[in-house]
């Protein structure tokens, strides 16, 4: 598996170089980064929004197979009402998982790509020679504040070395000349955007030690903040245009706890990863939303309905009169 991510890191990683190249700027290549996916992702989006309009349309149709089948035993009802609903998917060309969980799905990739460029900036984007990364690596492990890091925190170990490269060649001052062109680069390499250093991991535990906590570490928490009010305020609108769609939708309450769960998972992650993941993140809630906002208004539910009736219409006609001429073409060959 790691190796696989590895593969999946090199493209990632030279796209991001690229963007850095062009601005100078850790943040700003991060937010041009997010920007492009999320135009990659809009098809998608629009593809779950129509799905989303099949669903509703075919909700009626749902209830009334639940309906044909309530008097049967638990099992047998189950296995018709699975049966009888399969058969109206695919009669409709519909697929659970384009409305459900691709959208999802497609944005793994992504995010296992830019994690795998911000847990290794040395190695992705300043593009250092693997033995010169090892060397500054250990250098950082050998600071003494680094004597009780955390597991966590050896994971990212590469964001670590640009956060303390001062300290580094002040315990190692003959790096300097030996690894010349990789300390320029990273003494160059700004990975801050709006003075957050988008390197360093929130900690929740500045909360109870507020009065003794330096302003970077407080800084930090914006991020984790942002991230769960970004999560939430887009999954309320998304609830939001599901009930305006299909007042009679089932699974309410479920629903709700979904629209509750995504802002604190959010709000868990960017407590674990750096805080360029956390902006990704808020970018990413943040375009959603007023993708959503744009895509519904040009694809919205009735007016997409409507045009699945006529397309629906069109086609029963179309397969009708084939149907017809097939016939017609048969008794003539009999005669």
């Amino acid at each position: 598996m790691n190796k696989l991510l590895e593969y999946l890191y090199v493209p990632f990683g030279f796209l991001f170089r690229i963007l850095f190249d062009f601005v100078g700027n850790y943040g700003l290549a991060l937010v041009i980064f997010t920007l492009f996916f999320r135009l990659i992702l809009l098809p998608s989006s629009i593809k779950q929004q129509k799905s989303s309009a099949k669903t509703v349309r075919m909700q009626p149709r749902l209830k009334r197979i639940r309906e044909k089948y309530q008097d049967y035993a638990p099992a047998e009802r189950n296995q018709k009402i699975q049966m009888e609903t399969n058969e109206l998917y695919q009669r409709e060309g519909y697929s659970a998982m384009t409305g459900g969980c691709a959208p999802l799905l497609f944005q793994l990739p992504i995010l296992w790509g830019l994690y795998g460029i911000i847990r290794m900036p040395l190695t992705h984007i300043l593009n250092i020679s693997k033995d010169a990364v090892t060397i500054l690596t250990d250098a950082v492990k050998a600071l003494p504040e680094f004597a009780e890091a955390s597991q966590r925190s050896l994971m990212y170990l590469e964001s670590a070395v640009i956060s303390n490269i001062d300290r580094i060649l002040e315990v190692n001052p003959d790096l300097t000349n030996t690894l010349a062109d990789a300390v320029a680069k990273i003494q160059a390499f700004d990975f801050t955007l709006f003075g957050i250093n988008l390197g360093s991991i929130p900690d929740a535990g500045v909360f109870k030690a507020w009065g003794t906590s330096g302003t970077d570490a407080k800084i930090l928490l914006i991020i984790p903040i942002l991230s769960g009010l970004t999560s939430l305020m887009t999954s309320v609108l998304t609830q939001v245009r599901q009930k305006k769609a299909n007042p009679n939708m089932e699974n309410q309450q479920m629903m709700g706890c979904m629209m509750l769960s995504m802002p604190l998972m959010s709000l868990w992650f960017t407590f674990q990863v750096p805080a360029g993941m956390g902006m990704y993140w808020i970018l990413s809630n943040v375009l959603a939303f007023f993708q959503t906002l744009i895509v519904g208004h040009f694809y919205a539910p009735r007016k997409t309905i409507a045009k699945l009736m006529v397309e629906e219409t069109i086609e029963r006609r179309s397969y009708e009169k084939t149907k017809h001429i097939g016939a017609d073409s048969a008794l003539d060959g009999a005669n």
